[in-house]
């Protein structure tokens, strides 16, 4: 009988060593969302007391004694729960600050010890991201894409990948990475980027239409480029083009002004003199006669 109660003792003895001999188990949450520091022995418990390591400091969280369940530290206050007879912690509306090593000791009704340790990694919601069209190339009736997908945050634990699929199949991935180039043709191409970290994860969703549709917009669009400038253009070439015509007219009028022609008109007047022409038999009583000269312009 004594055999059988130390190779019990010897038994606990290495299950102890070799719980508190290994490195931390690692938990991921995201903010304000929960997380289940989970340990379950199969004999009564009697103590359970969880500790919090952050930067170097350490301190008693909460604990579980004769069936009641306190907690010690102000900023865990009405966010914790227990369940296992505490030797189960749940942290509900984690912040970035809960982050750290959670250390749990628990000790059963025979005195035993028990030790396991958590490394808890708190991550920052992953903002929906957004998907732009960087660059558009049709070629030979294929439509080709660049796209970019991007997020508001500066984590460096965030991971890109893209997925696709046509009208309602099953989607493929395609590639990894922030930045795709990716064609488009005769059917309506939706990509998705999913962006994650270790907790998190958010998407965005891009239709690439059919090729054939894209062309067809194009030459739409043209048209419809091609009508506005006309209507805009249209009436100030209008206008150019009648001052255009006034300006030759006006030059065409000032050049009829500067080229005249003269023309001699000849025409008898009659004066009254005192003269008399001789003639053969005396002095004959007809006026002289004479002849003038009068220019007048003449315009063509």
């Amino acid at each position: 009988m004594e055999h059988i109660e130390l190779i019990y003792l010897l038994s606990l003895v290495l299950q102890t060593c070799c719980v508190t001999g290994k490195d931390p188990d690692p938990l991921t949450g995201h903010v304000q969302g929960s997380v289940e520091l989970l340990y379950n022995i199969p004999v009564p418990v009697d103590l359970a007391i969880w500790d919090f390591s952050c930067s170097g400091k350490k301190g008693k969280v909460a604990e579980f004694i004769q069936q009641k369940f306190s907690i010690t530290r102000e900023e865990f206050r009405s966010r914790l729960e227990c369940s296992n007879n505490g030797t189960t912690l749940i942290i509900r509306n984690l912040t970035k600050e809960d982050s750290g090593i959670y250390t749990v000791q628990i000790y059963d009704t025979e005195h035993d010890k028990y030790e396991m340790s958590y490394n808890l990694s708190v991550f920052e919601l992953v903002p929906k991201p957004q998907i732009k069209e960087e660059e558009k190339r049709n070629e030979t009736g294929q439509c080709n894409y660049t796209l970019h997908c991007s997020v508001p945050s500066d984590s460096s634990a965030l991971s890109y990948s893209w997925m696709y699929r046509y009208n309602n199949s099953e989607y493929h991935h395609y590639a990894n990475g922030s930045t795709i180039h990716i064609s488009s043709h005769n059917k309506p191409l939706e990509c998705i980027c999913l962006v994650r970290n270790p907790a998190h994860k958010n998407n965005d969703t891009f239709v690439l239409p059919a090729c054939s549709e894209i062309l067809m917009e194009e030459k739409k669009r043209r048209r419809d480029s091609l009508i506005i400038m006309i209507c805009v253009c249209g009436p100030f070439a209008g206008l150019a083009v009648a001052q255009v015509f006034l300006f030759v007219r006006k030059r065409r009028q000032r050049k009829k002004k500067k080229d005249m022609t003269y023309s001699k008109i000849q025409f008898n007047t009659q004066k009254s003199t005192n003269q008399t022409v001789p003639s053969r038999n005396g002095f004959s009583s007809n006026p002289l006669l004479h002849s003038e000269t009068t220019y007048i312009d003449v315009k063509r």
